[in-house]
């Protein structure tokens, strides 16, 4: 008799015969729509499932659902005028401002923004931020925590940059918020 293999998804326990199983497997054996976000309880930080995303149970795995963000309709005011959202396969939604204005001295002054909005965006609050092409500052000097990464098919410029403890308040703090944040960031100037 092969051993069944005990799992936790949104808190009801479920045994599984087979330790290989897919996002897809897990939400269908639990009743989430397949349209929900798939979390994998991590000490640090949750992974997010895939539908096509194969794990390996281990007894006594957490998981739990959320339904997707709600990004509202094209054209809804609570986006920036210009942006353009792009969906990602794994939830994450990409804000693009085509054309952000930086202050002086940065190089060039014209660039294009990239946010990333994670998928329980706005109660989950967005992190660092992407420019293109890449800025300086006089003398040719690379900014501070910045560097080069792939994305989209094209070489941005990632800002390390991290809101404070307390900054993001979930349910609260908005789009506009993140962007208040973004521009004091470059108005330090370095």
């Amino acid at each position: 008799m092969k051993k069944t293999i005990k799992v936790h998804i949104n808190r009801n326990n479920y045994d599984f015969e087979d330790e290989v199983q897919t996002g897809q497997s897990l939400k269908e054996r639990a009743g989430i729509p397949l349209t929900d976000v798939l979390f994998y309880k991590q000490p640090k930080e949750d992974a997010i499932v895939l539908n096509d995303a194969k794990v390996i149970l281990k007894e006594g795995d957490h998981f739990y659902s959320q339904p997707a963000a709600d990004y509202g309709d094209e054209g809804d005011e609570k986006w920036p005028a210009g942006s353009r959202r792009i969906v990602q396969p794994d939830g994450w939604h990409f804000l693009v401002l085509d054309e952000f204005d930086l202050p002086e001295p940065y190089v060039p002054r014209k660039v294009k923004l990239l946010i990333k909005l994670p998928p329980l965006f706005p109660d989950a609050q967005p992190d660092q931020m992407w420019l293109q092409p890449a800025v300086v500052l006089p003398g040719g000097v690379v900014p501070r925590g910045s560097a080069s990464e792939p994305l989209l098919g094209e070489t941005w410029q990632r800002y390390s940059w991290h809101l404070k403890p307390g900054a993001w308040q979930p349910g609260i703090s908005d789009i506009w918020d993140y962007m208040r944040c973004v521009r004091a960031r470059f108005e330090r100037r370095d």
